[in-house]
């Protein structure tokens, strides 16, 4: 018998229509790295303009300038929104503004900003009900400790969601799996 063990691992597709600095982009790419890391889930990033042999991304993360539609008329302040497409493609839209407002008030990283942004917004399109959670890294609104936790790389997934995102991220890598399977690759 044959067993084939299947890594539990995320690809993301960044797509910078903010024009962010690459520094701060690159900075806020690793930190979302060791942040699933973390939790046992192995992320992998990918740009734009990957080749066709590049697997294709779980999700794509756009940084946009601001929000926009509906977002624009919220009560609270809003750094990021996660869609599911009627194709079926996961995207997380993340507020670039907003998410510099936030880390400039605060006088914070805005790559550990950027960053704890980017793996809430992620989250919720690996957790199975992608709700929000009264603390930490999934808690809706975040208060000035909340983003001091992120700043300090502290602002964490609970062990029930870590365990969540990584039975999603498994079932991804087994579907995957069997695609490239059944595809004779």
């Amino acid at each position: 018998m044959l067993i084939h063990a299947i890594a539990v691992a995320v690809t993301l597709q960044m797509n910078n229509i903010a024009h962010a600095p690459t520094g701060h982009l690159e900075r806020a790419q690793q930190e979302v790295i060791r942040l699933y890391h973390n939790i046992g889930v192995d992320v992998a990033w990918t740009g734009p303009d990957a080749s066709r042999a590049t697997p294709a991304p779980d999700i794509r993360v756009v940084l946009v300038p601001y929000e926009a539609g509906d977002m624009l008329h919220r009560e609270t302040l809003v750094m990021g929104a996660a869609v599911l497409t009627k194709l079926g493609t996961s995207v997380a839209y993340i507020f670039y503004r907003q998410v510099e407002a936030q880390a400039r008030q605060y006088d914070y990283s805005l790559a550990m900003i950027l960053a704890s942004a980017i793996a809430h917004e992620v989250g919720h399109l690996l957790l199975p009900d992608g709700r929000h959670s009264p603390d930490g890294l999934m808690r809706a609104c975040w208060t000035r400790d909340d983003f001091h936790r992120a700043n300090q790389g502290q602002l964490r997934f609970s062990n029930e969601q870590a365990a969540q995102i990584r039975g999603r991220a498994r079932l991804q890598a087994l579907v995957e799996h069997e695609r490239r399977h059944r595809a004779g690759q």
